[in-house]
């Protein structure tokens, strides 16, 4: 298997608790009914600690495949006309300038 991890910034004017409610109740179900072929799916969401300040990113999106392939038939669906929603919901509460993304073999140290 293979996971894509994507590090996320919300967008300016956007507090945390309206991107972290965005993308667990809106933006999630858009991937989930476009995007066939996830075998996982977690979002990690950040956390206001006691000393302030805001995050340096706001959450981390972990999507599994079972393998490159299937992968790339992903990509292929998401720069095209059946991703069109999930990309319009991006534009509504990340700010894509500051995404980071990869894709990665797990290599499991302690199960």
């Amino acid at each position: 298997m293979v996971k894509v991890i994507t590090l996320l910034k919300r967008k300016k004017g956007i507090t945390l608790e309206e991107f972290s409610r965005h993308w667990q109740e809106k933006h999630g179900a858009i991937v989930l009914k476009t995007v066939p072929g996830i075998k996982r799916y977690i979002q990690n969401h950040a956390v206001r600690l006691s000393a302030g300040g805001e995050p340096k990113i706001d959450g981390i999106a972990e999507v599994w495949y079972d393998d490159l392939e299937a992968w790339r038939q992903f990509a292929d669906l998401y720069w095209g006309d059946k991703g069109k929603a999930i990309l319009d919901d991006e534009e509504t509460f990340l700010d894509k300038s500051k995404l980071v993304f990869f894709v990665a073999e797990e290599k499991v140290i302690k199960p």
